[in-house]
């Protein structure tokens, strides 16, 4: 069966590669059946805790067994872009960073260090497998795993002007059956099923997320702590048991859920507006170095720590929904990389929590948790694809209890405090270096 399916992807890759050397996306006409979305905090899909810097499209399919589905794009004007294939339990199975999909003959990949980002001959093709990852994958393949996938397609920060994809528009699908029969547009479409509804929530059911929230004998700001403390995401059971259960121990299996991407790490904390000291959360950190992109920036720069940064306010795990976010490139640096984030509802919000003053200010949910605690705020920090000589992002916290020794000043650090108070330390216009 391997052997069968890698000579398909073989046969499929030679046609579309030799066809492609003018950088168009070629040899399928535009579909538009496949995928659906986008999700991201305006959309209709404010699900399973989206970044506010990136826009996600799904595509939810059951391959025919022997098949490939092959996938012709273009890479998009972005700081970045990735295919990642889904279980129905909404935990990743393979992934594909912009990096390393190879293009398609005489097209530029703009992702890698040192390429230029303008560069008009942008195509590539991957190919869709629909076996479970069975160790190293040819060029450009992606293991979807057997039975219903789900496909995710992303694009972070795409340059000013060029819209939610980065100006290159979806990838266009056409599927090649066990027996050589190819099939485009519509045709491909129906053949793998695809639906025009959005992937299962991985939301926690209301009863038993009101469970875990009002557990007799605890405060009113639970789960909270203050200050916050920030745990990483190695897989949704082993996180409740830390945050609801106070059980952080043991080195638990890495699989995160709520669709999240290979390329990131995750860490959470349960922050409320409901502590003593105030209802102005302050945090501070020092910012790993990301590349700076844009559509003034003629090529994709290296030597830097992580590729993405972010920090973003959700509600809960009731209903994975997100407030609002801040990417690296939107948080003021002062001497040293140092941050200073404020986040508190509109109402409380400091006169100086502004970029003037060298401090950024993200948004509380103004709905609380969306299951009636209106403190309550999840905060979520993302690392992505960090450079293999930095040892302080998320990926390198191998278990619960180790982020703050591991990760240092890059982990933020909070305290909650008062509108007067914070206004009160004045204006201080630092450096905004990158």
């Amino acid at each position: 069966m391997a052997a069968a399916v890698l000579a398909t992807v073989a046969m499929v890759l030679a046609p579309i590669a030799a066809s492609s050397a003018t950088g168009a996306t070629v040899g399928v006409r535009p579909s538009g059946c496949l995928w659906v979305g986008p999700a991201h905090s305006q959309g209709r899909f404010n699900a399973a805790f989206p970044d506010t810097g990136a826009a996600y499209w799904a595509a939810t399919m059951r391959l025919p067994v022997g098949s490939v589905l092959t996938l012709v794009g273009s890479y998009p004007r972005a700081r970045y872009m990735s295919f990642n294939a889904y279980d129905a339990t909404g935990s990743a199975t393979s992934s594909l960073p912009d990096v390393a999909v190879l293009p398609a003959r005489g097209s530029t990949n703009p992702f890698r260090p040192g390429a230029s980002r303008r560069s008009t001959h942008r195509a590539y093709a991957i190919h869709v497998i629909p076996r479970a990852p069975t160790g190293p994958r040819p060029p450009n393949t992606l293991d979807a795993g057997p039975g219903r996938q789900v496909l995710f397609y992303r694009v972070y920060l795409p340059d000013r002007g060029t819209g939610l994809t980065g100006g290159a528009g979806l990838p266009r699908a056409s599927l090649r059956l066990a027996d050589g029969t190819a099939l485009t547009g519509p045709a491909a479409c129906r053949a793998v099923g695809a639906t025009r509804t959005a992937p299962p929530s991985q939301a926690f059911p209301r009863a038993s997320y009101d469970a875990l929230r009002d557990q007799a004998g605890e405060p009113s700001t639970f789960p909270a702590a203050d200050p916050p403390a920030f745990h990483r995401a190695f897989n949704v059971p082993a996180l409740v048991q830390c945050v609801f259960h106070a059980s952080c121990g043991g080195r638990p299996t890495l699989a995160p859920g709520q669709y999240s991407n290979l390329d990131t790490a995750y860490a959470v904390a349960m922050v409320s507006r409901g502590f003593s000291g105030g209802p102005v959360l302050v945090l501070t950190g020092t910012m790993p170095t990301t590349p700076a992109t844009g559509p003034h920036v003629p090529t994709m720069q290296g030597a830097v720590q992580l590729r993405y940064w972010s920090i973003c306010q959700n509600e809960s795990l009731a209903t994975t929904r997100v407030a609002s976010c801040l990417p690296d490139d939107r948080v003021p640096l002062a001497q040293g990389r140092r941050y200073t984030i404020v986040s508190s509802t509109a109402a409380a919000r400091p006169r100086n929590a502004i970029r003037r003053c060298g401090v950024a200010w993200l948004a509380w949910p103004a709905a609380g948790d969306g299951a009636g605690h209106r403190t309550d705020g999840l905060l979520i920090v993302r690392t992505m694809l960090p450079a293999k000589s930095f040892h302080h992002a998320i990926q390198a916290v191998g278990r619960p209890g180790e982020e703050r020794p591991t990760m240092g000043p890059y982990l933020p650090s909070g305290r909650y405090t008062t509108t007067a108070s914070f206004e009160a330390r004045g204006c201080r216009r630092g450096s905004s270096a990158r």
